[in-house]
């Protein structure tokens, strides 16, 4: 068993495992044990805050520090910041059943009497508290713990869930008596307290999350164990087939989770609740579209890592092929490309996110997860075309009829675009990025340079940002359409929401009823009831008048100006009655106007009618209420605050709102009847985009939105640049990390020495660039910190300035106007003059007795609904009444609303403490969100810019610094030594002049020594010459000599066989003589090539011989592609010519790899007076080491040979004015590039 079959095993096994482990907590963890589970938690929790509370109070010195607390400052600031603000437990004490102490408002009983010793349950307005109570003698000590909110109303800042530091989920409720499923909560001594259930929709936070995460891991080693099978079997040469495998088997699961739509149905994930976006079956929500893209993105990248493999056919495809199949490639890229903005657009269009970029600091989790969709789709994108690029890279097509075909597919594009449909310049900025994409693969042999991809990177983002742009207008169109209609109609559904309550709430009101029944009671004392308890809130945008009728239907008190048979009429002229006793008035344009008859009952005798006329407020003047105050159920759809807007009857302006100024006659907008126009228009330098519409000819609604500036759009592509940078650094690194692990022994040394290794490779200008980004990013996060923390506290301080000069002067106002005696009557007199110094002002005001109690609110409602206890903040009571501040402000909060409140004492004309005013800012958290927000948003706007035009400008300053230093290596790159090496001219008196003066001292000493060398060379080389051919002189002299003296001694002594001696010695002489020929022939050629014999030759013969040669190679298959259409004569040696081919064919059939045929295609064609031959093999490649020395004499990769056939190809080539280069990808192939010039016209 193999070691891989036993990884994908243990893969599957653990995918398995893990998906049965999930299955199992799904169906065996019942609803009693999740109940049981949960409630346990509270009640441990409960019980250990029982602990604590009885600890403290069995301790005897506590117990009497307790008895005195009001007077100990320091005590009961401990107190009140150790136990109600740490531990969420209020601590009040009494004495003789009266409150003394408080530390918080939360809950603060004025009496302990309705309390039982020991632990009491008890529900107050705002919620469900454990009061444990302990008494000694007449004084006592309340300790209360919040179990559960329970606010009448609920919103974004009051929520009903379990206390946090007792349940942190929301998964239970308070039980009833009638429910089944309960837990009964109990405390220490086992007392019970309250019973909990879960909630209909609860899910266990534990058990959901251990199931998810095991799903989680199901799906990911599921995925890891049929890549790791597809691998396999494209690692057995069936790539294709794995691709299948790998991309039908996650599409099934996919349309699987789509159907069955598992995820969404058993888990509460935000992001598959299709409230935030729905498009279509196969997207019904932004989880499972990211699902889609991360699906497709697996894919792609197994593809991606066998591109080169999936067009390698055995035998090369044929042109047409050839064509057909970049055509196919073009197109896909085109569609995909297509498809991305067609769901970018739906995903724009069909979700209520807002993608606005330049509003970062409020961005939702929803905006960043469609960031990091948009950063997939890029990535996918990119593996596209880069796959494209690497399979068509082996099709039988030169550079030059890729580029014909681009530009033919571009130009016909632009064609139909220009003509047949709307125009875009996305396409082409598309088009840059296929060319640049394709001119780096072609330049760096499949690869994409640095900074081609950052171009591509930018050009991308700018594609985002105009299309961001453009998908946000239109569907903002649409909503401004939307908008338009809703003014148009004269319905306000919210307020007809909370008129069903308040007119109940009204009828029952006693302080009504004994106002029909009781003469002397003023009309401004009930409308004052009105306005702060019934038209507080959201009921705040409309002017109400109140009209008092008698039994009799006679005015009784107030405003006489209107006769009750007038609404009566009213009624029967068409009003739309919208709940019992309020109706809508008809034909209100530019206004909401209502009323509400309503008949007071005193035991089921009428005594009076009350008339309630509602009229909506100049939009301007409608001014900001407590949001706390409003009934979550009411929804604000209108989303008014980006628009301005105006309404026009007759061309005179009715109402407007906003910031931008409408004339008060129409002049400017022309409307159709019942259409949508819209207009541009510039206004003090600023750009606005107006919808006109007219839903009658007398009638006309502009809605106003200013334009996206031109800075906007800048920061824009800016921030969409820097994401996909950082994404792509991002996934730069996981790559490094990821092949780290496979093939690196991890240890700190080797890590240390890795880094080290890296950061010398290092480009000097790269280093320059890193360093200058470096600084001034780090000097722009230091400054923007800085400048963020001083600003914030500036506005802070700046917002505490205005509501105490503000609160001071009201105190004054209040001071002359109801302090009468010394002291403040809250009575009918003294509530209206407090409520109309609050409004006169704008603010809302609180008013509390020395005491601490509250005696006038502008806003009865937060204490009527018991949303805090009527006490004053236990914090600001302790500074002013027992430390004696003349002023104080603290941050206090109701729910989960922070805000800030002011306290100065009132004092009467003996400078002596009467009451304490207060002025709760409740929007002052909103106010400084809302500033801060711009300011941020404008620093990492601008920063954004900053940070890529700072990269920019690197790259520009650090290619300008090193310019120079790529001179002088150019030029010592050049200097040889032999020949004239050429100085640098530089003007300068720096370091570079020099380095370039001592450059130019070398290489002039480097020339005379050259010439010494040289000379030197050749009196060795003459040297050695002489001896050598000495030597080989001497050989045959020495059989001379001895013949010559062997034929005069025979004619000395004349001998009889002299001349048979004579004609045997005389061949021999002659031997010697034609060796001794010979040897001066050889030294002659000494170094000299053979000797050059040029004539006219026909290139096709000798290609054809050659081929003739090798093509009966076994495993081997030569095709000759001539497009040339003629002969092609060129002048050359023919042999030395023949033997070129032979020696290129013959390495390329001995580069085959063995596991495949060795595939030859030899492309023949002609351009610019040369004919250009190309000699392409299907082998393993040749490394970038060994193409440096490829073509140097006597080197070579064989074990044998000489290492001179590509030197001599080379020496042949270039001695008929020609050229050869190679083009190499390892495991792909390489191709030889030759050109030789044309000896004549072709026939």
């Amino acid at each position: 068993m193999s070691g891989n079959f036993k990884v994908r095993f243990l893969l599957l096994m653990l995918a398995i495992g893990f998906a049965c482990t999930a299955l199992t907590i799904k169906y065996t963890i019942q609803k009693q044990e999740i109940l049981n589970l949960e409630a346990g938690k509270v009640e441990r929790r409960l019980q250990k805050k029982e602990e604590l509370i009885n600890t403290i109070l069995r301790n005897t010195a506590f117990r009497d520090s307790l008895k005195n607390v009001q007077n100990n400052e320091a005590w009961a600031q401990y107190l009140i910041s150790e136990f109600s603000q740490k531990k969420n437990i209020f601590i009040n004490t009494y004495e003789s059943g009266h409150i003394v102490f408080w530390s918080g408002i939360q809950i603060a009983l004025e009496s302990d009497s309705l309390l039982k010793e020991g632990s009491n349950y008890i529900h107050r307005g705002n919620g469900y508290f454990e009061a444990i109570k302990r008494s000694w003698g007449g004084f006592s000590v309340v300790c209360f713990i919040p179990v559960k909110a329970d606010y009448p109303y609920q919103n974004e800042y009051l929520r009903n869930n379990f206390a946090k530091d007792l349940l942190a989920s929301n998964s239970l409720e308070i039980a009833s008596l009638d429910d089944k499923e309960e837990y009964n909560v109990r405390n220490l001594e086992g007392k019970y307290l309250f019973s909990v259930k879960l909630k209909s929709n609860a899910s266990p936070s534990f058990y959901v999350a251990i199931e998810l995460f095991m799903w989680l891991l199901s799906v990911l080693f599921g995925l890891i164990f049929l890549t790791s099978l597809c691998v396999s079997i494209a690692e057995k040469g069936y790539v294709k087939w794995a691709i299948f495998l790998l991309f039908s088997s996650i599409i099934t699961l996919r349309l699987i989770d789509l159907h069955y739509r598992y995820f969404s149905r058993n888990f509460e994930i935000e992001i598959f609740n299709p409230k935030y976006y729905a498009s279509s079956y196969f997207f019904p929500s932004i989880g499972e579209f990211l699902l889609n893209i991360l699906a497709f993105t697996w894919v792609l990248s197994f593809v991606y890592a066998y591109r080169y493999k999936i067009l390698a056919p055995k035998v090369p495809y044929s042109k047409t092929i050839s064509y057909l199949i970049f055509i196919i490639s073009a197109l896909v890229i085109c569609a995909i490309g297509y498809g991305t903005n067609e769901l970018f657009f739906g995903l724009i269009t069909n979700s209520n996110i807002n993608f606005d970029v330049g509003n970062i600091l409020n961005s939702t989790w929803l905006n960043w997860f469609g960031v990091v969709i948009f950063c997939f789709a890029i990535l996918n994108l990119f593996l596209i075309i880069m796959s494209a690029l690497a399979f068509t890279s082996t099709l039988t097509l030169n550079n030059r009829e890729r580029l014909l075909i681009f530009a033919g597919g571009l130009f016909l594009a632009l064609i139909y675009r220009t003509f047949f449909s709307e125009f875009s310049v996305y396409f082409l900025l598309f088009a840059v990025i296929l060319l640049l994409a394709g001119a780096s693969f072609n330049k760096y042999k499949g690869k994409i340079n640095t900074s081609t991809f950052i171009v591509c990177l930018l050009i991308f983002a700018l594609i985002g940002s105009l299309k961001l742009a453009k998908f946000q207008f239109l569907k903002e169109r649409e909503s401004r359409k939307l908008l338009a209609g809703k003014l148009e109609s004269s319905a306000d559904p919210n307020a007809v929401l909370l008129f069903m309550n308040l007119e109940k709430e009204i009828l029952n009101d006693k302080f009504i009823i004994d106002y029909f029944r009781n003469p002397l009671s003023s009309h401004n004392a009930l409308k004052n009831r009105l306005v702060k308890l019934y038209m507080a809130g959201y009921l705040s945008r409309y002017d109400f008048e109140a009209y008092e009728y008698n039994e009799w239907d006679v005015f009784f008190k107030g405003d006489r100006s209107q006769q009750l048979s007038n609404f009566k009429n009213l009624v029967l002229k068409g009003s739309v009655k919208v709940s019992d006793y309020f109706y809508q008035r008809n034909n209100t344009f530019g206004f909401q106007q209502y009323f509400a008859l309503l008949p007071i009952k005193d035991k089921n005798n009428k005594v009076g009618t009350l008339v309630l006329e509602l009229k909506s407020k100049r939009l301007d003047e409608v001014g900001a209420f407590p949001e706390l105050l409003v009934d979550g159920k009411i929804k604000d759809d209108l989303q008014l605050s980006d628009y301005s807007y105006a309404y026009y009857n007759d061309g005179r302006l009715l109402n407007q709102h906003g910031k931008y100024v409408y004339n008060l006659r129409n002049y400017d907008f022309k409307g159709k009847n019942r259409d949508f126009i819209f207009v541009n228009k510039f206004e003090s330098g600023l750009q606005y985009n107006h919808l006109v519409y007219q839903p009658n000819p007398r009638k006309l609604i502009i809605v106003s939105k200013e334009g996206n500036s031109v800075l906007n759009q800048l920061a824009s592509v800016s921030f969409i640049f820097l994401v996909l940078l950082f994404f792509s650094s991002f996934l730069y690194v996981i790559r490094w990390l990821w092949y780290g692990l496979l093939h690196y022994n991890i240890s700190f040394r080797n890590f240390r020495w890795n880094y080290l290794i890296k950061t010398n490779k290092m480009l000097y200008k790269t280093r320059i660039q890193v360093s200058m980004v470096f600084a001034v990013v780090i000097t722009l996060l230091i400054t923007g910190i800085i400048t963020f923390y001083n600003i914030s506290q500036q506005y802070r301080e700046q917002q505490e300035e205005l509501v105490l000069d503000k609160l001071t002067k009201i105190s004054a106002g209040i001071n002359k106007q109801l302090v009468n005696n010394g002291i403040i009557a809250p009575d009918e007199q003294a509530e209206v003059a407090f409520n109309a110094f609050a409004d006169m002002n704008g603010v809302d005001l609180n008013l509390f007795d020395l005491n601490g109690r509250l005696i006038l609110s502008t806003q009865p409602k937060i204490y009527e609904n018991e949303l805090i206890a009527p006490k004053m903040n236990a914090i600001s009571y302790l500074y002013l009444n027992r430390l004696q501040k003349s002023e104080y402000i603290n941050t206090e909060r109701i729910g989960e609303l922070s805000f800030i409140v002011a306290y100065v004492p009132l004092r009467n004309s003996k400078n002596d403490e009467i009451a304490y005013l207060g002025l709760p800012y409740f929007s002052n958290e909103k106010d400084y969100q809302d500033r801060i927000g711009i300011f941020l948003n404008a620093l990492i706007n601008v920063y954004a810019l900053v940070f890529v035009a700072i990269g920019f400008f690197a790259v520009f300053v650090a290619n300008r610094i090193t310019s120079p230093l790529t001179l002088v290596q150019k030029s010592l790159s050049e200097t040889k030594i032999g020949r004239k090496n050429e100085p640098i001219l530089w003007k300068r008196n720096d370091e570079i002049g020099n380095l370039v003066s001592e450059y130019n001292t070398m290489i002039a000493a480097l020339e005379e020594s050259a010439l010494k060398l040289a000379r030197s060379e050749r009196e060795t080389a003459w040297r050695e010459m002489a001896k050598q051919v000495a030597h080989e002189i001497k050989n045959p002299l020495t059989p001379l000599k001895l013949g010559v003296q062997l034929l005069e001694r025979s004619w000395k002594e004349k001998d009889p066989k002299f001349d048979e001696k004579f004609e045997r010695f005389s061949k021999s002489f002659i031997e010697q003589i034609e060796s001794l020929a010979h040897i001066a022939s050889e030294f002659s050629n000494f170094a000299k090539m053979p000797d050059t014999v040029l004539e006219n030759v026909k290139i096709q013969d000798v290609i054809e011989q050659s081929i003739v040669l090798y093509r009966q190679f076994e495993h081997t298959t030569i095709i000759l592609e001539d497009t040339s259409g003629s002969e092609v004569i060129i002048k050359a040696d023919k042999d030395q010519l023949l033997r070129c081919f032979n020696n290129l064919i013959k390495n390329a059939i001995e580069a085959r790899s063995e596991k495949r045929r060795s595939i030859i295609r030899i492309l023949l064609y002609c351009q610019d007076e040369q004919v250009h031959i190309e000699i392409r093999d299907n082998g393993s490649g040749i490394s970038e080491e060994l193409g440096q020395k490829i073509f140097t004499p006597n080197f070579t990769t064989k074990s044998s040979g000489t290492g001179l056939g590509l030197a001599f190809v080379k020496q042949t080539i270039k001695s008929i004015d020609g050229n050869i280069r190679f083009e190499t990808i390892p495991g792909i192939g390489t191709t030889f590039f030759i050109s030789i010039p044309l000896n004549m016209k072709r026939a």
